[in-house]
């Protein structure tokens, strides 16, 4: 098959979640002899590569930060790259990774007759928290109703798609890279540390809520430690500090985002890692996490008691009340901390860990991947497919 997917960041530039799938899946189905094109954008000229047996197209970003301010987006300005890239290149399908390329593929493909599958890494937010331009949801409608077919990446996020679009779309995780994130049963549980690589500056990934929990938690266990493996903005960093005693200040330590060579190292010494973010769609660093053995601490929200579904693997609390952006259960928090310390230096966790992430692997996951494609490629041709 040949194979375009389109995002309009790519990693290592952009070291999120999505970006980290987009490149995994390429090298995926580069691996198992397809023809994958990774499809976005970046500044300056364009710059077409080709490593790990994929292509990666990278055109001039027709975008300027500044324009954030007004609520034009990056993810916006995408849409008229990838319409002209679908248009120009011969592919059998299109896997999009937002709705603006989602919505150019369904424009495209009334020329081109490629199917595609819109692949959705995040829920529309429930509290509009952030400046963007709207249409009131119309684009995002359109791209989940004229596609081929949609992937919700967990139950959760197909109950919330049938509720408010009408169509759930069919549910497959993101797959965790178990080659790379190899099992560590060798931990200090002298000096527990607790490691956070979800992007704080985002409102509802809770890192006031964690900042608050860890300076209680001191007063339990003086010996924790506090990491934060994701970029953290100077601005944010202020802020978040001030949620902690000054003498508790020197053992959190930002990390930044690293290699990505650094994360499975860092999960793999952590005692605990933690998710503390509400309407979570997935939740790959869970999944990263239990890879190497460490257990996870939770909101029970979202799509993470999906994932955190063994006690013997993590812990959850409650987010707190609805209708703010971030969890406030303090209390919660600080308990399931401390829980999952003690889970950790249990013998059997990391091994117990470690079985629940090859659920998700690759291997295990990636040819649902191939089969849709391949189902869709084949009703597209006989004319079964949608409009």
């Amino acid at each position: 098959m040949r194979i375009a997917i389109t995002n309009p960041t790519t990693w290592p530039r952009v070291r999120r979640g999505a970006e980290r799938f987009v490149n995994e899946l390429a090298q995926y189905l580069a691996s198992r002899g397809h023809e994958a094109t990774v499809i976005a954008c970046k500044p300056g000229a364009r710059e077409t590569r080709r490593e790990h047996g994929f292509t990666t197209d990278c055109h001039r970003r027709l975008w300027h930060p500044a324009l954030a301010r007004v609520g034009f987006l990056e993810f916006h300005a995408f849409a008229g790259t990838a319409f002209g890239a679908l248009l120009r290149g011969r592919y059998d399908i299109v896997h999009c990774c937002t709705f603006t390329d989602a919505y150019a593929a369904s424009i495209a493909r009334c020329l081109t007759n490629v199917p595609y599958v819109f692949w959705v890494n995040a829920l529309p937010p429930q509290l509009r928290y952030f400046r963007s331009l709207t249409l009131r949801g119309a684009v995002f409608r359109r791209s989940i109703r004229y596609a081929d077919e949609v992937i919700s990446l967990s139950p959760y996020m197909q109950n919330d798609f049938a509720e408010r679009f009408g169509r759930g779309g069919t549910v497959i995780p993101v797959p965790v890279d178990t080659e790379r994130f190899k099992l560590c049963t060798e931990r200090n549980s002298a000096r527990p540390s607790i490691l956070c690589a979800a992007a704080l500056d985002d409102q509802r990934k809770g890192g006031t809520l964690l900042m608050r929990a860890f300076d209680r938690l001191k007063a339990r266990r003086p010996e924790v430690i506090l990491q934060i493996a994701a970029y953290l903005s100077p601005e944010k960093e202020r802020e978040l500090f001030e949620y902690v005693s000054p003498r508790w200040r020197g053992d959190v330590h930002v990390l930044g985002n690293g290699s990505l060579d650094d994360l499975p190292k860092r999960f793999g010494a952590a005692s605990v890692s933690v998710l503390p973010s509400r309407w979570e769609a997935f939740g790959m660093v869970i999944l990263e996490s239990m890879a190497t053995g460490t257990p996870v601490v939770g909101t029970r929200d979202g799509a993470i008691p999906g994932l955190i579904s063994d006690p013997g693997v993590g812990c959850l609390f409650e987010a707190g009340p609805a209708g703010v952006p971030e969890p406030t259960n303090l209390d919660g928090l600080v308990q399931a901390l401390d829980d999952g310390i003690e889970l950790s230096q249990r013998p059997e966790t990391p091994r117990r860990c470690r079985a629940h992430a090859e659920q998700y692997s690759w291997s295990v996951v990636g040819p649902r991947y191939e089969a849709l494609y391949d189902e869709l490629i084949a009703q597209r041709r006989r004319g079964v497919a949608r409009p």
